[in-house]
């Protein structure tokens, strides 16, 4: 990305305290875009695109979003005004209709399906943590179909097939699971492209550009 395009772009990182800030802030901040946590809706009113990160539980962080009071601002920037939004990791499993990891407790269902713990055994180590690599299935800003790229993950659940929208990129560990999903101007996924160094950048720079 040109420097003249990062300078154009203003990223919210939503803070609701799960999530981790600083380094998703870092990395946008590399690409040249202004970064702002946004802890009221006032915060949004600059902001070219927007951040949903998640690190814990499921139902944790469904309920510290939920307390936080963002909700309804984060809903009416991703679903009535149509903005870029990116969730990551559990940001991204908070867009489903729920989890088994907390099955009580809803999820936003903007995705529809649920997230399912992945099974261990032998070699397959749950959590699963570290480096591996995904498949993408359709184009995603910079990676094209076909293309394979290893990213950071850190995660004991994942989605497996989004009911709405579309998979955009897969990753095996067990199972065969969603690593990107895409509905409209929404994008999530699994892994963390703040830890994920070159390929993180790029998957970074893509949701950028839209």
């Amino acid at each position: 990305m040109s420097q003249s395009l990062g300078s154009r772009r203003h990223v919210g990182v939503v803070n609701y305290q799960a999530g981790n800030l600083q380094s998703i802030g870092n990395a946008f901040e590399h690409l040249g875009t202004l970064v702002t946590r946004v802890t009221r809706a006032a915060d949004l009113a600059d902001c070219t695109h927007l951040v949903l990160p998640g690190v814990g539980a499921f139902g944790f962080c469904a309920e510290r979003l939920a307390q936080s009071g963002l909700l309804p601002a984060v809903q009416q920037w991703a679903l009535e005004d149509r903005r870029p939004l990116l969730g990551i990791c559990v940001g991204m499993q908070l867009l489903a209709d729920g989890s088994d990891e907390s099955p009580e407790v809803p999820g936003l269902g903007w995705m529809g399906g649920r997230v399912a713990a992945l099974i261990g055994g032998g070699v397959v180590r749950i959590p699963h943590v570290g480096w591996n690599t995904v498949r993408f299935d359709v184009a995603c800003g910079e990676f094209q179909p076909g293309d394979q790229a290893d990213f950071y993950f850190d995660h004991s659940f994942a989605y497996g097939q989004p009911a709405l929208g579309r998979r955009v990129a897969s990753c095996d560990h067990g199972t065969t699971f969603s690593a990107v999903i895409a509905r409209d101007n929404v994008m999530a996924v699994q892994f963390h492209p703040e830890k994920s160094q070159s390929a993180g950048l790029r998957l970074l720079r893509g949701f950028l550009a839209g």
